[in-house]
């Protein structure tokens, strides 16, 4: 074999693995917002419109992320959309991490 073909078998090989991966992920966690946060998606408590730009908007998601009792999370999904663009970007907290932030939250408003 040619070293270039090496190097084409080797670059398919790796996009096949990356490809599979994801798409094991997809299937294991119930669609593409479940493989994003690598948890499968209990339920949606509700979601935040961001106060913003007119040309831009962005929303905020929460999610219960499934798992054992122990294991719960919380899903954060900030969604921003645009004429021409479409961004989501998946944060998890774990249950304390969580509440933190909603301490946190809190503080900022002048609540607690």
């Amino acid at each position: 074999m040619e070293t270039e073909n090496i190097v084409q078998y080797l670059f398919f090989a790796i996009f096949a693995v990356v490809a599979l991966s994801f798409l094991y992920r997809i299937v294991k966690h119930g669609g593409f917002k479940g493989a994003m946060f690598g948890a499968d998606i209990v339920r949606t408590v509700g979601e935040v419109e961001c106060a913003g730009q007119s040309m831009m908007g962005t929303v905020v998601k929460v999610h219960v992320l499934g798992g054992g009792a122990s294991e719960r999370a919380v899903g954060l999904e900030i969604v921003s959309k645009s004429f021409a663009s479409y961004q989501m970007f998946p944060v998890t907290l774990s249950a304390p991490e969580a509440r933190k932030l909603s301490t946190l939250l809190q503080t900022a408003t002048g609540g607690v």
